[in-house]
Formats: C-alpha cells, sequence, structure tokens
C-alpha cells in the first residue's frame, strides 16, 4: 500500500490559488467595467432617474437657488432699533442698495424694503461698538427673521439681506 505524504500548508495555498486566479481576476475585472458603465449611465439625467431613488424622491432640483424667494414685488416695512446705545446715534445711517434711506434721529428706524433688497447700517462717522435688531411683523418676509442682532464696529457696517419673501 503506497502512502500520501501530508502536503505542506504552502504547497495546499499554492495549489488554491493557481486554481482561484484566473476566476477572481475576471471577477474583479467584470466589477470594474460594471463600475464604469454605470458611472456614466448614472452621469445622464435620465439614467440617474431610472436608477436612483434619491434624485425621484428628493422632489425638483433648484439648480442652488434658494426655494423660498418668490417673485413678488410689495414693499414691506422694516424696523432697525438700537440694542444698549448711549449718546446720539444720527451720524449713523441706514442704506437700502447703497442708498442712505433714513439715520436714527430716535431709537429707530422704519425702512420699506423690497425682495433682494440688501439693507447697510453705517456707523463710520461714529467711535465704538454698536448693536442693533432688525424687526418686522411681516409674514411673507423669511429673511431676515424677526429680533436678528448684527453689530457695527467702528468702520465696518453691518449687512443684513438680501431680503427673502416666502412662497405665497
Amino acid at each position: 500500500m503506497e502512502q500520501r505524504r501530508e502536503q505542506p500548508y504552502e504547497e495546499r495555498l499554492l495549489k488554491a490559488y493557481d486554481r482561484w486566479e484566473k476566476p477572481l481576476f475576471r471577477l474583479v475585472l467584470v466589477g470594474l467595467v460594471l463600475l464604469v458603465i454605470f458611472q456614466g449611465i448614472l452621469a445622464t439625467e435620465g439614467g440617474r432617474m431610472f436608477l436612483s431613488a434619491t434624485d425621484r424622491l428628493e422632489g425638483e432640483r433648484t439648480g442652488g437657488a434658494m426655494p423660498v424667494v418668490a417673485e413678488d414685488k410689495q414693499p414691506a416695512q422694516l424696523t432697525i432699533r438700537s440694542v444698549g446705545a448711549v449718546g446720539n446715534l444720527s451720524k449713523a445711517w441706514v442704506k437700502v442698495d447703497g442708498v442712505p434711506v433714513g439715520n436714527f434721529q430716535q431709537n429707530e428706524v422704519t425702512v420699506t424694503v423690497h425682495k433682494g433688497d440688501m439693507i447697510t447700517i453705517d456707523t463710520s462717522a461714529l467711535e465704538g461698538l454698536f448693536r442693533f435688531e432688525i424687526d418686522h411683523n411681516d409674514p411673507k418676509i423669511s429673511s431676515p427673521i424677526p429680533g436678528t442682532l448684527v453689530e457695527t464696529n467702528t468702520g465696518q457696517p453691518a449687512e443684513v439681506g438680501p431680503i427673502y419673501y416666502m412662497n405665497p
């Protein structure tokens, strides 16, 4: 009777490697080809809608625009109130889109704004740090929210905006 010698681990590993090398290589190659094909399909909008449930379930594409911006041309009123300021603020100006519209003869200034306007509070003629509260009770304005606090410093005006309206 002939005895077989027991094969060491290295020999068994090399035999198994020789047997599985080609099928595993083919499997990896097919996987890479499929990956490239599916990425190409996902690069098109139609393919993305077909293969990915995410785009179908997320809704409309906005192209980066804020969805709360409406086409409303109606003006709105914002009140800008000085918070904790001591002294005369008559040299502090409120500007809408760079145009001066009022100064702080009293503790507050009310300005008329439209969608997209930028508000600037300019205290460059005054020394120190100043805080202002932006307030309104207009439900169609989504930004700035009532109670927003802004600070100005010598030479640094505060900017608020752009003004956004909610969708009707």
